[in-house]
């Protein structure tokens, strides 16, 4: 089995080398994605609700994961029920036992190809760039992780943004905040 990637363990030399890799994939996930949902991707804004609309028939959780109606955790996935990580998103990591883990294999890639896809609407567009995200604060939630910076005033993690987006359209994380990746777009403040 495969080690899942370690964001937080990783030297900055590591985080920059792990870029360059989630970028040179960028193309065949892409094409992955294409394939998956049946819709021209054109990298324009205004695709993002075609994108959404054709991702949502085919997310769901992962067998044996129940989510809480009570908003506690949800069910600890063991290591052992999942996946080999030679068949997962190369960002797929598993420190808490829930986080990514609770999404199907299915909806974990549709999600690596909908943050991707956003990430390069923002990147295509000229608007921000991928770097591998740094900060000096404890704790930082998109260390050495795949963000755009420059589209913002802070890094964004799209795959990150559509795990959220995803999980709140299979009604785990009710409440404020964007449900699609259009709503994301907008939140960022991009495009007004």
């Amino acid at each position: 089995m495969s080690t899942y990637t370690d964001f937080v363990a990783m030297t900055e030399v590591e985080a920059a080398d792990y870029l360059l890799g989630f970028l040179d994939e960028m193309d065949s996930c892409l094409d992955r994605f294409r394939s998956a949902i049946q819709v021209d991707l054109t990298f324009s804004p205004e695709s993002l609700t075609s994108v959404w609309n054709a991702v949502l028939p085919s997310i769901g959780w992962r067998p044996g994961w129940n989510s809480p109606t009570d908003g506690r955790r949800g069910t600890l996935i063991p290591e052992a029920a999942i996946e080999s990580a030679d068949l997962l998103p190369s960002w797929f990591h598993h420190p808490s036992g829930v986080g990514y883990a609770r999404f199907s294999i299915q909806t974990l890639w549709l999600i690596d190809g909908l943050g991707r896809y956003l990430g390069e609407i923002l990147v295509r567009s000229g608007l921000g760039q991928w770097k591998a995200g740094a900060s000096t604060l404890e704790g930082y939630n998109f260390q050495n992780q795949p963000v755009v910076v420059g589209a913002t005033t802070d890094p964004v993690s799209p795959i990150q943004s559509c795990a959220v987006v995803v999980s709140r359209a299979l009604g785990r994380s009710a409440g404020r905040g964007p449900g699609s990746p259009g709503d994301l777009y907008k939140a960022w403040g991009i495009g007004r």
